[in-house]
């Protein structure tokens, strides 16, 4: 069993240092202004791309008459793609640097999202979802790792706006798409798009990135170490909210259309909320994990998503929906910023490590979360799949809940 003490004083040390409401001696010209808009830009590249997957998965699974549960079965490859990818992830980083690889992977990634309608029978599109879930994944570790330095650089928590970045890609790849497919664009068209977009953004932040950032070279350690018993910790609550999170992604759309009867368009609406949500509450993320502390914000934002998978379940018709994800995407805004910012300060181990270890545990996640929501869904229906998401968000809180008790 992960020790609640050790997990939690890696979520403590960046609130506690911060609440004092001390402000950073250092004059704003020193601090890595170029860096940090980079990072953001390429946060953002990486939403628009995921954005812009999600949004045309129901058109994919009806162009290749793929039941729930095969979809299921099809979306683990994304994340068997990842977690194959992700142990490898800190190692590099730290061997070329966690700028080169967040570049290379984004345009690797690019190439991904462009390929999927490509591939014309379910293996093939399996086989698209792992070079998918593998690239994502190591940009996800290596910009996580960079943002992690540029947020030391800063001298104050910064990891959520980067996050926000994200969500906003998300929400700015989900409209795109739904405008394109009400328009009567395939996914053929709209998805080599959105990677050619993807790769333009993170081409034109590259040369701003900022190199090492005081990454030393070689930091990255062994590749395979176990992870310690913050890590796990850490990792468990990831895991939990990597469910809940890309299930929404992977689901939203198809919820919307199987349960409220939402048209290909107005499906996409529930993820956009989310994205929306999501955003706003990343912008003021930095702010609550310094007034609160890191457990706090965990705990109250898994039983503000609970709430709004609850609503969901209760509810199911459009508008009630589209605002419950959005609840749901409020209330998980802030669980990863700040498991990734812990992540990056781990005792032990270098930043790129300890994020590859807490992301892999976390897409852990997806291993059981897209084929048993699709298999609950094909047995019982999408309604009842939402209610292994409602539980995973509680039992987010009840972890927080202990890591406050074992203070």
């Amino acid at each position: 069993m992960p020790d609640a003490h050790d997990a939690e004083a890696v979520l403590l040390p960046a609130a506690a240092s911060s609440s004092s409401g001390r402000r950073d001696p250092r004059p704003a010209a020193l601090r890595p202004v170029a860096p940090r808009l980079a990072t953001t830009l390429v946060f953002a590249a990486h939403g628009f791309g995921y954005g812009s997957w999600v949004s045309n998965i129901p058109a994919l699974k009806a162009a290749l008459g793929l039941s729930d549960g095969a979809l299921g079965l099809a979306l683990l490859a994304v994340a068997v793609g990842a977690i194959a990818a992700m142990p490898l992830s800190g190692r590099l980083a730290g061997r070329i640097g966690s700028h080169r690889l967040t570049v290379i992977s984004g345009c690797m990634m690019a190439l991904a999202v462009a390929l999927i309608p490509l591939a014309g029978t379910p293996s093939l599109f399996a086989l698209s979802l792992v070079l998918l879930g593998a690239t994502a994944g190591v940009m996800d570790v290596s910009m996580n790792t960079h943002a992690t330095l540029v947020e030391r650089g800063w001298g104050a928590a910064i990891m959520s706006s980067f996050h926000a970045a994200f969500s906003l890609g998300g929400l700015v790849g989900a409209a795109v798409s739904g405008l394109l497919l009400g328009a009567g664009w395939p996914a053929s068209a709209n998805l080599p798009l959105a990677g050619a977009l993807l790769a333009l953004a993170v081409l034109l932040a590259a040369p701003f990135l900022g190199g090492r950032m005081g990454e030393a070279p070689g930091e990255g350690g062994h590749g395979f170490a176990l992870p310690s018993r913050a890590v796990l910790g850490l990792g468990a609550i990831g895991i939990l909210a990597l469910v809940a999170e890309g299930a929404v992604g992977d689901w939203s759309a198809l919820y919307l259309a199987a349960e409220a009867g939402a048209s290909a368009g107005a499906a996409t609406a529930g993820f956009a909320g989310f994205s929306l949500t999501m955003t706003a509450g990343r912008l003021g993320g930095d702010w609550l994990v310094r007034r609160w502390g890191g457990v706090r914000v965990l705990r109250g934002g898994a039983a503000l998503a609970a709430l709004g998978f609850a609503l969901l379940i209760a509810v199911p018709v459009v508008p009630v929906a589209v605002a419950s994800f959005a609840l749901v995407g409020l209330g998980l805004a802030n669980i990863f910023p700040v498991l990734f910012s812990a992540a990056g300060r781990l005792g032990g181990v270098s930043p790129g490590m300890g994020v590859a270890m807490v992301a892999t545990l976390g897409y852990g996640g997806l291993l059981g979360g897209p084929p048993l929501l699709g298999f609950v869904a094909q047995l019982s229906g999408l309604r009842v799949a939402m209610v292994v998401l409602l539980l995973a968000a509680l039992a987010i809180a009840a972890a927080a809940g202990v890591l406050r008790r074992d203070r």
